[in-house]
């Protein structure tokens, strides 16, 4: 019996050794799943170049928060989300707007530990809301939280994962305002949000040299730990510089969770100053289309796979049992094993 405890504890140690670097395999060979067609797929379904299929397909010409288009849009959103077998909802919080919309895919051991990665899909064109495509702004971020969903979705976590598509981002913020109000009222637990939005031309337009070619990291004080354990994941699997903002502004709808007393971080571009004031001359045009040439996919992909790395590191992935088992069997010597 003592030397079959000894074999044991020898046993647990190599799985315990193997248990680290597996798990941060684990999220790499998640994030990898990653594509650019895939990707690319949504916008091209949310910028209008692909219809929606719906009977008869019907192409986007905007997705305008006050506009019939964006009714179109969400109802696809929700499909998307519930064919991946998220639980999913249509959050109507104003009858003048369209609709959040939320997948939701419930924590295992702690599904009250909510997690949140989230764009707005509502788009802004001022001289002509009838036609705004929205690429960069933001089907960038709404298209990240679809295929983090897809991908995610395979998986379990031990806290709760919300994927979200906000509404009237560019009116103010209304949707994701209403969202984290109403989550506050429940007394929900929202430990972490992660909201994309703009983040395919990280360079300046008409600076030479061009600056700061990063993605930025927009915080407050209160959510600074969240901000540098996002930058240490994306140092850990991407290649992008990432540049953090320990006192950001009201850029986008991180700012509603600031306001409720939750932790909430931004991933953009530029900051809210630099593209108030020109770093990319697409912002709220129409040439925000897929076919921009000065949009970067390469760092885009990474930008997603950065952002579902965090959503994985914060949520906790559970691992698969098969491996755990698999790990030992291998450990143990066979002859050992069928003396036992």
């Amino acid at each position: 019996m003592g030397g079959n405890r000894a074999k044991c504890a020898a046993v647990f140690s190599v799985v315990l050794l193997l248990a680290a670097p597996a798990a941060a395999d684990a999220i790499e060979d998640i994030i990898n799943q990653v594509t650019l067609d895939d990707y690319m797929a949504d916008l091209r379904v949310l910028t209008g170049v692909d219809p929606v299929p719906t009977n008869p397909p019907y192409t986007l010409a905007n997705r305008y928060s006050y506009g019939q288009d964006i009714h179109v849009a969400g109802q696809w959103l929700y499909d998307q989300f519930a064919s991946y077998g998220l639980v999913s909802r249509q959050d109507v919080f104003n009858s003048s707007y369209g609709p959040n919309i939320i997948g939701e895919l419930p924590g295992t051991t702690r599904p009250d530990d909510i997690y949140i990665i989230c764009g707005h899909y509502d788009t802004y064109h001022a001289e002509d809301q009838l036609h705004a495509p929205g690429c960069d702004d933001n089907g960038s971020g709404t298209a990240t939280a679809l295929m983090a969903a897809r991908i995610l979705s395979q998986y379990q976590f031990e806290g709760t994962l919300r994927f979200i598509a906000f509404s009237g981002e560019e009116q103010g913020l209304v949707g994701s305002a209403a969202y984290a109000q109403a989550a506050q009222a429940a007394g929900e637990n929202i430990v972490g949000v992660i909201n994309l939005d703009m983040f395919l031309h990280p360079g300046f337009d008409n600076v030479d040299p061009d600056p700061d070619y990063d993605l930025d990291i927009r915080s407050n004080p209160a959510s600074l730990p969240l901000a540098q354990f996002l930058a240490g994941q994306f140092g850990l699997y991407t290649p992008i510089d990432i540049e953090v903002h320990p006192n950001a502004g009201s850029g986008s709808d991180y700012y509603s969770f600031w306001q409720h007393g939750y932790n909430a971080v931004g991933l953009s571009e530029n900051t809210s100053a630099e593209i108030w004031g020109g770093s990319n001359d697409s912002y709220h045009q129409l040439s925000d289309t897929i076919y921009n040439p000065d949009y970067d996919w390469q760092f885009g992909i990474e930008t997603v796979r950065g952002a579902m790395a965090g959503m994985i590191g914060l949520a906790g992935l559970v691992p698969e049992p098969t491996s755990l088992v698999l790990l030992a069997l291998l450990a143990f010597p066979l002859t050992w094993r069928r003396r036992a």
